[in-house]
């Protein structure tokens, strides 16, 4: 295996993840194939609302669908729809509107909706994203897959899915303190939200609803001096905290913090790249603490763990580019071949934004409570 570079504080995993530019457009008109073949569209994760603190509310499923290529297909479109009004929500035909820049990333464009897809033996899956005021949120999606062989166009419309308003797990904040920055994160994302894996035959997307935390020191940066000392970044030696009740299902200690942004000595793959870390069996899922410090990681297998517990201390171990924790919710064990679940945080004090990864910190006049509620990319949180 070649040694693997890293994106800014991203995990990367050694696997095929196929991207495509989203927009939204309206639908072409070719004539049809009479080709019979059978492609039936399924949801393999279904919609759910998920309320953020920037005011949206945010839905990201999976639709999934027989590998159309294997029988001579391209496709040409992939389109959701409000089933009620037929009203087209998202496409990737038109390209003069791109809602997820992969390509040439634009983390401060204001991106509403996206989806992309991920080639397996098996099938083709979509991982959609959809970003809504809460009062045009609808009611019932719908898809539609547009193909193209032997230059004829042939339309396939199926996967009509309500949107669910199901109950949101509830979990704490994995930090105490000030200036904490969620970043790779919900619908501005292209980095958790478009790794996708294959496993027996199913395909997840994992890393759904993950954050990578950074924090901001008073000079409302990230680090100082020398960014290639990890003991500069804000983030790092900082305390991590159980977020729930639960049981040490997994954790794994001792090895070395990567210099930042230096060429990796070790190869990384899914097995080993979120370095010393604890993963927690919990009423809603497994909870996921990655790149954590050597020597400092509290916990051993099979222990329970309070809400609030001391568990390590941020590093930047594994496959990580500079200090950072990762953290996510997921639907089973080993994680990366699990759904990402959604969670809120029961209370938090939002102070701002950096806008992107790099970008300046806004801060609001005033610190907003928020209680219950996802978290939004590049937001700034106080947590007690």
């Amino acid at each position: 295996m070649k040694k693997m570079k890293k994106f800014l504080l991203c995990l990367v995993p050694s696997i095929l993840v196929i991207l495509t530019f989203l927009s939204c457009s309206k639908k072409s008109g070719l004539d049809l194939s009479t080709d019979q073949t059978t492609f039936d569209l399924k949801v393999t994760f279904e919609p759910m609302k998920v309320n953020c603190t920037n005011g949206k509310v945010v839905l990201l499923y999976s639709v999934e669908s027989l590998n159309f290529e294997k029988e001579g297909y391209k496709l040409k479109d992939f389109q959701i729809l409000n089933a009620q009004s037929g009203n087209l929500l998202c496409s990737i035909g038109d390209t003069a509107k791109n809602m997820l820049m992969i390509h040439k990333p634009s983390l401060s464009t204001a991106m509403d909706l996206y989806a992309y897809p991920m080639r397996t033996p098996a099938g083709y899956r979509f991982s959609v994203g959809l970003n809504f005021d809460p009062a045009k949120v609808p009611q019932t999606v719908k898809h539609r897959l547009v193909l193209i062989k032997d230059g004829k166009e042939r339309i396939i419309e199926a996967a009509q899915t309500a949107v669910l308003a199901k109950q949101i797990p509830v979990i704490g904040s994995p930090f105490k303190g000030d200036a904490y920055v969620a970043t790779n994160a919900t619908e501005l994302n292209p980095i958790h939200s478009t790794f996708q894996t294959s496993y027996n035959g199913i395909s997840t997307a994992p890393e759904r609803f993950c954050v990578d935390w950074l924090k901001l020191g008073t000079d409302g940066k990230l680090f100082h001096g020398d960014m290639k000392i990890n003991a500069n970044w804000y983030v790092y030696n900082q305390n991590l905290y159980a977020a729930s009740d639960g049981e040490v299902i997994f954790m794994h200690d001792g090895d070395p913090d990567q210099i930042p942004f230096e060429v990796k000595d070790e190869d990384f793959n899914l097995y080993n790249g979120t370095g010393n870390c604890v993963v927690l069996y919990t009423v809603n899922g497994y909870l996921v603490y990655g790149h954590m410090i050597k020597n400092t990681v509290s916990v051993i297998l099979g222990q329970k763990v309070t809400r609030g517990q001391f568990l390590g201390k941020v590093g930047n171990s594994g496959n990580s580019s500079a200090p950072h924790l990762h953290f996510g919710l997921h639907s089973n064990y080993p994680y990366y071949i699990s759904e990402g679940l959604p969670y809120y945080i029961d209370s938090m004090e939002k102070t701002g934004s950096t806008g992107s990864l790099v970008g300046d910190y806004v801060k609001l006049p005033t610190p907003v409570q928020h209680n219950n509620e996802l978290i939004e990319n590049f937001g700034v949180y106080n947590f007690k």
